[in-house]
């Protein structure tokens, strides 16, 4: 019995080793939250995160305007001086529901040197925002 226990704890190891240590850093890795587009986002709740969270820069000139954001290239409201070098950088993108969700979960992240502090931590409540974001109307002329 002891002899068998041997030859499996050896057999164990051999296969643990095998293992690449990639694999290995991936299975100690916490499960990811889901993806923005696996969660249904409610414009309600993500108004009223927006109101208290999100408004009191996006509703003046402190930051630029997130009507009409979804589809939007970044850095690119007309008018906004505001932007910083980071965000320009990325200009090429557009803002899709994915793109809100990398930015808003870790603006430094997205784009190190941003002027944008404010992460969103919780997947549910970006999805909320991204929602309510999306029902805006295209800006003022």
């Amino acid at each position: 019995m002891e002899r068998e226990m041997a030859g499996l704890r050896g057999c164990i190891m051999a296969a643990v080793i095998a293992i690449a240590p990639a694999s290995i850093a991936q299975v100690a890795q916490p499960l990811a939250a889901p993806p923005v587009e696996a969660l249904t986002g409610d414009p309600d709740a993500g108004a009223e995160f927006y109101a208290t969270e999100c408004k009191g820069c996006h509703a003046v000139s402190i930051a630029p305007t997130l009507r009409g954001v979804i589809g939007r290239p970044v850095a690119s409201v007309a008018g906004f001086s505001g932007y910083s070098e980071a965000l320009k950088a990325k200009a090429a993108l557009a803002w899709t529901p994915e793109t809100l969700d990398i930015f808003l979960k870790g603006p430094m992240d997205f784009a190190p040197g941003t002027l944008m502090t404010k992460a969103i931590e919780d997947a549910q409540v970006r999805a909320d925002v991204i929602a309510y974001i999306a029902t805006l109307p295209p800006p003022r002329s």
